[in-house]
């Protein structure tokens, strides 16, 4: 017990110092000056560090993080009480998306928050730009990759904007530099992510001679969320604050469940806006204060798979940079990296719940779209689905189970699952048909499906000829004349949208 309380005691705190002291010693690039463009785009790469402990590094933070709250609705009559129970409960940062804001609401905002007795501690984010004050301290300006990210970029390509932009912006800095990261369900690849910002902004002030403080927002990545099952949405939040919170980011956007719904649509549920805030506030409180994540200096310090992901974004995220800042135009490759985001969910190689995979059949929205601002990836499927609803009268599906049907469950859940992602009902012939034939003679259902094993469709084929709706279905890739697969790894996409135009009217 001695000897291991003198390792923690000496070697093991020695060690500790060690990383904490040598990181930019290591990323030190010559000679950067007035002439810090030129310098950063001139070929020289984002040194390697050694693989000895040094190579770790542990962020400096401030202060525990303020709980905050996002406005993508308003009403003009609700706003100060809104605003007041958020600041009684806590809230310090506000994050308001530009677009809901106008001057009258604008003034009632600057007016309540100067009223409050602690108005230093608040600081209020506009989204988009736009506003100012004299009266709080508003940010309105965050240096990001946003561009990218709304188009549906990864994070390099995000992070290489993000520092193209900063380095375009060296000579207008003033005060705290802010800049903004996107933060999604991805949990460890957010605490990389943010990581990654920090250190590249480090590096870039270094070398040009600046000594502004470095302030990183976490701001709320809509990529994944979702109109349907919008409760998961909090979820998705819930994950994000909580990687960001260990990675070391100075504000956090905490944001409501219906947020995507408020912004995208123009239903708004009074009992959804006040909810949703509600959750969003709470995930915050919960997570800073009860969970201490707020507290702790610097929770993803010493990882080596943190350190390790960070590295390889920092690395990649310059390179990008570096052709950026030479007037590259990368657009084509932020264009392909959104098309294979989209097979893949298509595809359903990549799952987003209650979207192309494991639905609520029973939810039904009737909503009416805006023109998407910024790339979803379930938006495809959304769009699908509400066009189905539209419809006076929607198909109904019938799966005609042959074979045992222990056996036969998880293909039937498949086919369940499949059609249920448009909001149609999927009745079964129940514990294996055996009478085939009087089982399709009362069949009126727009769609069927036979649903068996590989080796007993052989003994469905001649019943083939007695199912007369155009759209009919086999579950497996078996052929079946005039009959369409249904499997894994397919694009379900395509064959849904296939049957809403046809029922819709739209097909040619």
């Amino acid at each position: 017990m001695s000897s291991l309380s003198s390792y923690f005691d000496h070697d093991f705190n020695t060690l500790r110092e060690q990383w904490e002291s040598t990181l930019l010693k290591e990323l030190k690039l010559p000679e950067i000056g007035n002439k810090a463009q030129k310098k950063l785009v001139s070929g020289q790469s984002w040194p390697t560090l050694s693989l000895e402990a040094s190579s770790s590094v542990q962020l400096p933070s401030s202060e525990w993080k303020k709980a905050s709250n996002t406005y993508s609705y308003l009403v003009e009559s609700e706003i100060e009480r809104d605003l007041k129970e958020d600041l009684e409960s806590g809230v310090r940062n506000f994050f308001f998306y530009k677009e809901v804001l106008s001057n009258t609401r604008w003034n009632t905002i600057e007016r309540v928050i100067a009223e409050f007795p602690l108005k230093d501690e608040v600081e209020v984010f506009v989204l988009g730009g736009g506003y100012q004050s004299q009266k709080i301290k508003v940010i309105d300006s965050i240096i990001s990759g946003e561009a990218f990210h709304d188009q549906g970029g990864h994070s390099i390509q995000e992070l290489g904007l993000l520092a193209k932009n900063l380095v375009d912006n060296l000579d207008n800095l003033v005060n705290d530099v802010y800049l903004g990261v996107y933060v999604d369900s991805h949990f460890f690849h957010n605490i990389a992510k943010i990581r990654a910002a920090k250190l590249l902004g480090m590096k870039i002030l270094k070398e040009a001679g600046k000594n502004n403080a470095i302030k990183v927002v976490a701001l709320t990545s809509f990529q994944g969320w979702t109109l349907f099952e919008r409760y998961s949405n909090m979820l998705r939040n819930e994950t994000a604050v909580a990687s960001a919170y260990i990675a070391g980011a100075d504000h956090i956007q905490s944001a409501g469940y219906n947020t995507v719904t408020e912004l995208e649509t123009n239903n708004f549920e009074a009992e959804h806006i006040e909810r949703s805030r509600r959750m969003a506030r709470n995930s915050a409180h919960v997570l800073a204060l009860e969970s201490m994540l707020g507290l702790v200096q610097d929770a993803a310090f010493g990882s080596y798979h943190l350190e390790n992901l960070t590295e390889a974004l920092c690395e990649e995220s310059w390179k990008t940079m570096q052709e950026l800042l030479k007037g590259t135009d990368l657009t084509a490759e932020v264009t392909k990296v959104r098309e294979e985001r989209l097979k893949m969910i298509k595809t359903r190689k990549t799952v987003l719940s209650g979207t192309n995979d494991y639905p609520d059949v029973k939810e039904t929205l009737n909503l009416k779209l805006k023109s998407p601002k910024v790339f979803r990836i379930s938006r495809v499927f959304e769009e699908l689905r509400l066009k189905m609803e539209e419809l006076t009268h929607k198909p109904t599906v019938y799966v005609v189970v042959y074979g045992d049907y222990a056996a036969l469950n998880g293909r039937l859940n498949f086919v369940k699952n499949y059609f249920e992602l448009l909001g149609l009902t999927v009745k079964e012939s129940g514990h294996g048909e055996t009478d085939l034939g009087k089982c399709l003679s009362e069949r009126t259902e727009e769609i069927i499906v036979f649903c068996s094993s590989d080796d007993q469709y052989s003994e469905m084929l001649p019943y083939a000829s007695q199912v007369k709706t155009k759209h009919k279905f086999v579950a497996g890739k078996n052929e079946i004349s005039g009959f369409k697969n249904l499997f894994a790894g397919q694009n379900v996409y395509e064959v849904l949208e296939s049957i809403v135009k046809d029922f819709s009217g739209e097909a040619k």
